[in-house]
């Protein structure tokens, strides 16, 4: 009998094993109905394949495949297995990997693989799958893995960047290097699909070697996949890139990659947006400002901006002096407090601004509106004393609130904590974070908390939107800040009559205008609010020349009244018109024959609905305007 380990599971029982049984053989001790439904195990916190040996005492919790460790590990053994069947057609595997629900691997071929290629690729991973014979697991030293892989300087390079030991994965003659672990039992992995093949780059960095790129996604039953194909194809009638196009809304160019072109109708939607919060903004006695898109490198390194963000801002030379697109606003809202001498009756100060930022991103991380690298953002600054901090928390807090009522989007809260790069005193830190836990407790709110996820400067408050998928996105954001006034050196006078560092807070509640447009074409498919929409009206004459005069009359009255219409005067026929407004999704179709011209009235047809009414000019504008009248809605 070999030596004894013991095994402490999260319930705090122990079991007692020979050394190198495996984690399965453990699952096995635990229950058999148990053993089948685990599919990885961490040891000591670290995840493993069932297959790994316990060679001393440790804690050991087993994940079954519905959880998010199983799921993970299914689809990262399909990327394994796509790389398996990929090579069949002559490609040198590059990566492979796991994007939330998606999984998918990237390779290099001699000839380009087109879509018909992955009904051949699928049969040869469900080949696989049937088989089911075990994926075996060996650990090298980086020398001998780079010997290993020495035709492949793919793999040679997650050597160089990865730990020791190398684990490399072996099923049948194909290798792989892998940093995840991977499910024992391969009909396990069966509900899958395989999505798409796209081109790529050698890591997603468009300067790199051209790559291809085969994606698909996986689930643990094959009930939670077809719910997913549904959604899939759901989301493909919303998807904000298909409807900025067919809607004239942005466009993007090959001369300014990730950053778009907005026509008409989308700089209709991003002023709209403005004036709402702009509105909201002035009630609430903020003062709006403008500051430059360029400053000094010496302004970014005072800031620490320079230290902690680098990397993703870009930089220019004028006069042989270095400048920086600003990656943010609030350097230049700093330096509008400090030209002038506040008093402590000036507090709090509520600075304002919408500003155009630059932020560098991958090439192969650019998502639509949803990841760019310019973007408007919607910032606020607000210089408060310390008093003051949590009574202005909780007006910024219901400022949002106001604002996703609009839109009828429910929200969570989620409280980010200091990161490991953290800038200032750790004691302020804890005076911050306190202060927002404060805010949160007691008055109500129901948050989690996300342990080191703040930015370098201060613990914040993330707001996260539900859209109509279920989709969560993170856009509000309010952040405690004592490290920039210490950095510019920004003081008020207090009731004392010295000096006294006034406290910083960061408030976003759209975060990107862009990003949030692209959530609200999906969440409306397109179908935006009558005070959104860039078209809200079309006027339709029944007949062109006799009630020409009549439509422009009316188009002219309407847009005194603040509307945006236009004419459809084309010799289409009427049905074809009305079919064309519904399609261009604007939420009001007005006829004009000889009824209307001589009665005064108006046929609305109401976008979405199929039955026209006939209503008095002078009411219908007055239903629109209550329509428009959102504000009032939810004050």
């Amino acid at each position: 009998m070999g030596n004894q380990v013991i095994v402490t599971l999260p319930d705090q029982r122990k079991l007692e094993v020979e050394q190198s049984t495996t984690l399965y053989q453990v699952a096995q001790q635990i229950g058999s109905s148990f053993a089948k439904k685990a599919a990885v195990a961490s040891v000591d916190g670290e995840l493993h394949d069932l297959n790994h040996q316990i060679e001393k005492d440790c804690q050991v919790e087993f994940f079954t495949y519905e959880d998010e460790e199983g799921l993970a590990a299914i689809r990262y053994t399909l990327s394994f297995l796509v790389g398996e069947a990929a090579v069949k057609h002559k490609v040198e595997v590059a990566d492979f990997g796991v994007n939330k629900e998606q999984f998918y691997c990237d390779f290099k071929a001699e000839n380009t693989l087109k879509a018909a290629d992955l009904k051949e690729v699928a049969k040869t991973i469900n080949k696989a799958i049937s088989a089911n014979h075990p994926i075996e697991i060996y650990e090298y030293s980086k020398l001998d893995a780079l010997d290993l892989f020495k035709d492949n300087p793919f793999m040679q390079y997650h050597i160089e960047q990865g730990e020791e030991p190398v684990k490399v994965a072996v099923h049948g003659d194909y290798k792989a290097v892998i940093n995840q672990p991977l499910v024992t039992n391969l009909s396990k992995v069966k509900n899958y699909k395989l999505q798409s093949i796209s081109a790529t780059n050698w890591l997603r960095d468009v300067n790199n070697e051209s790559l291809q790129r085969i994606a698909g996604f996986a689930f643990a039953d094959g009930e939670a996949l077809e719910e997913h194909q549904a959604f899939i194809e759901k989301y493909e009638q919303v998807n904000h890139r298909r409807l900025g196009k067919e809607l004239d809304i942005f466009s993007f160019s090959e001369y300014a990659p990730g950053m778009p072109f907005y026509a008409h109708n989308g700089q209709v939607i991003r002023l709209e947006l403005q004036n709402m919060l702009r509105q909201l903004q002035f009630e609430a006695d903020y003062e709006e400002v403008y500051t430059p898109f360029i400053m000094d490198e010496t302004l970014w390194k005072n800031s620490g901006h320079w230290d902690h963000y680098q990397d993703n801002m870009y930089f220019t030379e004028v006069d042989e002096q270095t400048y920086a697109l600003k990656p943010m606003n609030c350097p230049g809202h700093m330096l509008i407090y400090k030209n002038h001498l506040h008093s402590y009756r000036d507090l709090p100060i509520r600075m304002a601004e919408f500003g155009q930022v630059h932020r560098h991103e991958l090439s192969g991380s650019l998502n639509g509106l949803f990841r760019v690298r310019t973007f408007n953002q919607d910032d606020a600054h607000i210089f408060v004393r310390r008093d003051q901090i949590e009574s202005e928390i909780l007006d910024v807090l219901g400022l949002i609130h106001k604002v996703y009522s609009v839109f009828g989007f429910d929200y969570s809260i989620e409280l980010s904590t200091r990161p490991d790069d953290f800038m200032g005193e750790i004691e302020l830190w804890d005076f911050a974070e306190q202060s927002l836990e404060n805010v949160l407790n007691q008055h109500g709110f129901k948050y989690t908390v996300n342990e080191k996820d703040s930015a370098f400067y201060g613990p914040k408050i993330d707001i996260h939107i539900k859209d109509a998928l279920g989709r969560s996105h993170q856009c509000g954001t309010v952040q405690l800040d004592f490290q920039m006034p210490e950095k510019f050196d920004l003081t008020f006078i207090n009731q004392a009559g010295e000096k006294e560092r006034p406290v910083v807070i960061h408030r976003a509640i759209y975060g990107s205008s862009d990003r949030f447009i692209g959530i609200l074409l999906e969440h409306f498919g397109g179908n935006l609010p009558l005070w959104l929409a860039p078209v809200q009206m079309e006027v339709v004459p029944v007949n062109a020349d006799l009630h020409l005069d009549a439509v422009k009359d009316l188009k002219r009255r309407l847009k005194k009244e603040g509307f945006r219409v236009e004419l459809d005067l084309s010799d289409e026929k009427m049905g074809y018109k009305i079919r064309q407004a519904h399609l261009k999704k604007i939420p009001y179709t007005l006829v004009v024959g000889d009824n209307e011209v001589e009665n005064g009235t108006v046929a609305v047809r109401k976008r979405g609905e199929s039955e026209e009414h006939s209503v008095n000019v002078e009411d219908f504008v007055k239903q629109l305007k209550q329509e428009v009248d959102v504000l009032n809605k939810v004050q």
